[in-house]
């Protein structure tokens, strides 16, 4: 079948359907052309044959044709290489020969599209493109399933555009569209951070999501100060094996809020003139404790992501904590289908 991914595309209609979907699940998100959320679910399939599910999302009478799908975040991999010095039209050939190494299956059981890093400026100073990769099998098994419920998909996007959207949305209600912002929001045992300016993607990361890792709170300067005067320093001669990072871990940073903290630094390193202006952070119930840990570690503001803000309905309609944990990722995909997108 004919099917794109979502850079370069847009698509005019009075609905927009949106969905996550697994061989047990759907989540759902049906919104207007102005962002409005009207209604979203989530159906699980339990002891049901597939052929019963199908017929049970079928009967919600849900928009047919022109579906969007995002997939869910280890369905898919961003990977970040040099530009290769080819013709437009060879971009992706080229592309799919750089990434043979970085990816754990053959060539040919991917499907892969290229998006440059940054706006136009950046790509003029440091020439790089992300690469999307998913496998075919599970490309196809997503096709047959929507098939199978009625459901006619023609658009295929993933978590880290998805949050880019997201996050573009935050910044420009915020007045920093212009500004490098930061968002980290937790997709069940891994968090996404991602870097934006001017609503384009500049990096994104994969961090591993801990629950019982949050407990301790992060550092203070003096606290650290205090640990490391507690230290025989004595006769030691010091090469840099990662010690700094231990002794932080002994004094109470998450690793978390470690990995954000390295990120930032990388940041400031790679994109000065780019300096940071806020971070949003979604991670379910440990929101406001991720906050507390992070915002003193960074320098920069931080804040919770506000979805219900950002998009008019999606308050009403996604009503409960799981209702809210399976259809936020899908909001972000709504961005580019707004009447500003």
């Amino acid at each position: 079948m004919m099917m794109s991914w979502p850079w370069g595309s847009r698509r005019t209609s009075d609905e927009h359907l949106v969905v996550g979907s697994t061989p047990d699940t759907l989540s759902w998100l049906l919104a207007d052309a102005g962002g409005r959320v009207h209604r979203c679910g989530l159906e699980t399939r339990g002891d049901e044959p597939p052929a019963d599910f199908a017929r049970r999302i079928r009967a919600l009478g849900l928009p047919t044709r022109q579906v969007a799908a995002v997939l869910d975040l280890p369905d898919a991999q961003l990977l970040q290489i040099d530009t290769p010095a080819v013709k437009p039209e060879e971009m992706k050939s080229a592309a799919r020969w750089r990434i043979k190494d970085l990816i754990d299956v053959r060539l040919d059981e991917v499907t892969l599209d290229v998006m440059h890093v940054g706006d136009a400026q950046a790509r003029s100073k440091q020439k790089q493109l992300f690469v999307v990769a998913a496998r075919n099998a599970l490309i196809q098994g997503l096709s047959r399933r929507l098939q199978a419920s009625g459901l006619e998909l023609s658009v295929i996007d993933v978590a880290e555009i998805a949050q880019r959207n997201l996050l573009g949305a935050a910044a420009a209600a915020a007045g920093l569209a212009s500004r490098a912002t930061a968002a980290l929001m937790r997709h069940g045992d891994q968090a996404l951070l991602t870097i934006c300016a001017q609503g384009e993607l500049y990096y994104a990361r994969r961090l591993d999501w801990d629950d019982s890792g949050l407990a301790p709170a992060s550092p203070t300067p003096a606290a650290l100060a205090e640990s490391i005067d507690a230290m025989d320093m004595a006769g030691l001669d010091f090469v840099d094996y990662g010690a700094a990072d231990a002794a932080i871990d002994d004094v109470g940073a998450p690793r978390l809020v470690v990995e954000v903290q390295r990120s930032f630094d990388l940041w400031e390193r790679s994109w000065p003139d780019l300096p940071l202006a806020g971070m949003w952070v979604h991670a379910d119930d440990a929101t406001d404790l991720l906050i507390a840990q992070l915002a003193p570690a960074l320098l920069v503001p931080v804040q919770a992501m506000a979805p219900d803000a950002l998009f008019p309905g999606y308050a009403e309609a996604a009503t409960t904590p799981a209702l809210r944990r399976a259809t936020l990722p899908l909001v972000g995909a709504l961005q580019r289908f707004t009447a500003s997108a």
